[in-house]
């Protein structure tokens, strides 16, 4: 088996809580299944969500920011 070339910058880790032991097993065995990492499993997903969640060019301003402050308040980000 020949190892796949994935290109990543260094330094661009991440902690994820998937509050799923099961959910986890699953991803596991499914990317030994696709010869695959779990590296680029999520990466994959999470290009994959971004190209579904991108915003129209002409959302306002405004909107964007509304956006963002109330990620910010549902993650406990907000500073107030």
């Amino acid at each position: 088996m020949q190892a796949k070339e994935v290109s990543i910058a260094k330094g661009t880790r991440i902690t994820v809580d998937l509050g799923s032991e099961e959910l986890l097993k699953s991803v596991k065995i499914a990317a030994v299944e696709q010869s695959k990492s779990l590296r680029e499993i999520v990466i994959q997903a999470l290009k994959q969500w971004l190209e579904r969640s991108r915003v129209p060019r002409d959302k306002d301003f405004q909107t964007m920011i509304q956006t963002i402050n109330e990620y910010r308040r549902m993650s406990g980000q907000d500073s107030q």
